[in-house]
């Protein structure tokens, strides 16, 4: 008698990326990565629908709300070697404060990952071009 393995409810695989698209419910989206959601200027904020694209590669799953963002993150890892993290803010000298790149696994900037990483970017900003952030899912 064959028994069949239980499925898991992700499946991580290292060769392809998944990209896909989920309604903005304002949970789980990187907030202290960008600093803020994009929102219209009538005062609405989260109430108005939006979409949140996901990009699954090498292990790790990237959210992003807005083009702009994806933009910034695949000119991040388009480059092979990044300034110092170091950066001044003020009379606040002694605060750590961290970008949302410094809060990335390192893991990702190895050669092999980070080629995965941008060719997957590449793919999600294709999507995100087309129109996946203006049309909110229902």
């Amino acid at each position: 008698m064959f028994v069949r393995p239980a499925l898991t409810k992700k499946c991580h695989n290292d060769r392809v990326a998944k990209i896909w698209v989920e309604r903005l419910e304002g949970s789980g989206v990187p907030i202290d990565y960008w600093g803020h959601i994009p929102t219209s200027d009538d005062g609405a904020g989260n109430l108005i629908p939006g979409n949140m694209m996901m990009v699954a590669v090498a292990s790790f799953t990237f959210r992003f709300v807005s083009t702009d963002q994806l933009k910034d993150c695949l000119d991040y890892y388009q480059r092979k070697t990044h300034p110092s993290s170091m950066c001044p803010i003020g009379a606040m000298g002694h605060w750590d404060a961290q970008r949302w790149f410094e809060r990335l696994p390192m893991y990702l900037l190895e050669a092999p990952k980070r080629a995965k990483v941008v060719n997957a970017l590449k793919r999600a900003l294709a999507i995100a071009e087309a129109g996946a952030f203006s049309d909110p899912k229902p």
